[in-house]
């Protein structure tokens, strides 16, 4: 064998190793998923929340039972932002067709999530929270605690 072959596999085989090495080195890490079931009573009132987190999305199931007398129940979406997760709860009053939208904000405190309120307003049937208002984290409805 010539140099010149020697030299040309040499170079073939160091290209396969280097194209090898950064599919295995490149790969981005999949985001890790948690499933995270809550609870949360004020007075004759429940509410059930139960979450799937992948990265900084979630996107779950809530539903308030008021008294043991009628209850919401639908789906929850959003995006993650630091230590809140903000999105839209899309829902039926106890055995109505009709669904209904709104926002949703809660703060992640240590195992416990804490449903904000705020001044929302619609616009072409979508309700989200008024821009530049604050979200009241302080003087809530439910405060959940986490369950399992």
């Amino acid at each position: 064998m010539s140099v010149r072959k020697i030299a040309k596999m040499l170079l073939g085989l160091a290209l396969v190793i280097t194209v090898l090495l950064q599919g295995c080195f490149s790969k981005e890490k999949e985001p890790k998923t948690e499933n995270l079931s809550y609870l949360a009573i004020k007075g004759r009132d429940t509410a059930s929340l139960s979450l799937v987190i992948t990265g900084t999305l979630f996107k779950g199931k809530y539903e308030i039972n008021y008294h043991g007398s009628h209850k919401d129940s639908g789906d929850v979406k959003g995006r993650i932002k630091g230590d809140t997760l903000l999105g839209d709860y899309v829902f039926q009053h106890y055995g109505m067709e009709k669904w209904h939208r709104a926002p949703i904000a809660l703060l992640k405190r240590n195992d416990q999530l804490v449903m904000g309120v705020g001044a929302t307003e619609t616009f072409l049937s979508k309700s989200y929270f008024r821009k530049g208002a604050v979200i009241d984290y302080d003087h809530v409805k439910f405060i959940f605690q986490r369950t399992e």
